[in-house]
């Protein structure tokens, strides 16, 4: 049987993060925590970015993700300052795309567009997005393609109408429930889910689960997401969920159990600033990750399970 792989492709960054903890500098960019996310539940995991000559942590990228394609570019890697408040909403003070504007449709190789290799594009720039959807379908039509955005790409018309013309083009396009809203241009839920158009549609609904939509039926999924009331660091948990659900889903084809997965691994995630309690994580199966789950519970300073029962309910 051939091996499926995952690869990712879009912005690897270095984050200034604040919020009622503290400070933090550190790694980011949804490219490298969805990547993260889904290392965790398989070995067979690449990514297209670019960084600047200032970048100091290709090694890691390398040791963790080998055989990616990593671009140093004569231009500052990729920058974003992220201020949290006390419920930790995002306001993003300063973003500087810099070396993620260097990626290219054509850094993806033809021979990796093939059909065991699941391609999910992290948030870029709708157009560009719609340049590698064009580029993977009409080189290999069955290559499983999924993508999820961001709001600030949602802000214009044309960004919009760009992603709405995607998603019946791609294989699951993934949002959280503003995003949703604001990609149909509605107030309501319901109504989003009835206007958005797409093959697969995954809308999360943050501590609640996920809907998935497929085939043109709609099923909410509940699921536990949070170990601790208060999290460390929530920067880079949707990118998280969506790697490791997409690794789950590829292995098993169970949308409840990677809901689930996802859920759980991106609440470990939240645990520590950026992705210190993933980035070592390798599970074998979903199974593991609840044991794993289970564990941390116990430990001083997390919930008991019961509590951790309790607070989800």
């Amino acid at each position: 049987m051939v091996e499926k792989q995952l690869l990712f492709i879009g912005h690897i960054s270095v984050d200034h993060i604040k919020n009622v903890w503290g400070e933090n500098i550190q790694l980011g960019g949804a490219a490298l925590y969805a990547s993260l996310g889904a290392k965790a539940l398989t070995p067979n995991v690449k990514i297209i970015s670019a960084v600047g000559r200032d970048f100091k942590h290709l090694a890691f990228l390398h040791s963790n993700f080998p055989g990616s394609i990593i671009k140093v570019v004569n231009m500052p890697t990729t920058f974003f300052k992220i201020s949290y408040d006390e419920k930790f909403r995002a306001k993003y003070e300063e973003v500087r795309i810099g070396a993620g504007a260097a990626i290219r449709v054509n850094d993806l190789p033809l021979h990796w567009i093939k059909d065991n290799v699941f391609i999910h594009l992290a948030p870029i720039n709708p157009v560009k997005a719609k340049r590698f959807v064009e580029r993977i379908k009409k080189f290999s039509p069955e290559t499983w393609v999924s993508i999820n955005s961001s709001p600030d790409y949602l802000e214009k018309p044309e960004n919009r109408r760009i992603l709405r013309n995607l998603m019946d083009k791609v294989d699951l396009m993934i949002l959280n429930d503003h995003e949703a809203m604001v990609l149909a241009e509605t107030n309501s839920l319901p109504s989003a889910i009835n206007s958005l158009r797409a093959k697969r549609l995954a809308i999360t609904l943050g501590q609640l689960g996920a809907i998935i939509v497929e085939n043109g039926k709609t099923r909410m999924i509940p699921a536990l997401s949070g170990l601790t009331i208060k999290p460390k660091d929530t920067t880079g948990a949707g990118d998280t969920w969506c790697g490791s659900l997409l690794a789950t889903y590829i292995q098993t084809g169970d949308w409840i159990g990677a809901v689930a997965t996802a859920c759980l691994v991106s609440a470990i995630k939240c645990l520590d600033w950026g992705f210190e309690k993933i980035k070592r994580l390798r599970f074998k199966n979903p199974e593991e990750v609840i044991v794993h789950v289970l564990n941390l519970s116990q430990k001083p300073g997390q919930s008991t399970l019961e509590e951790f029962l309790t607070e989800m309910a």
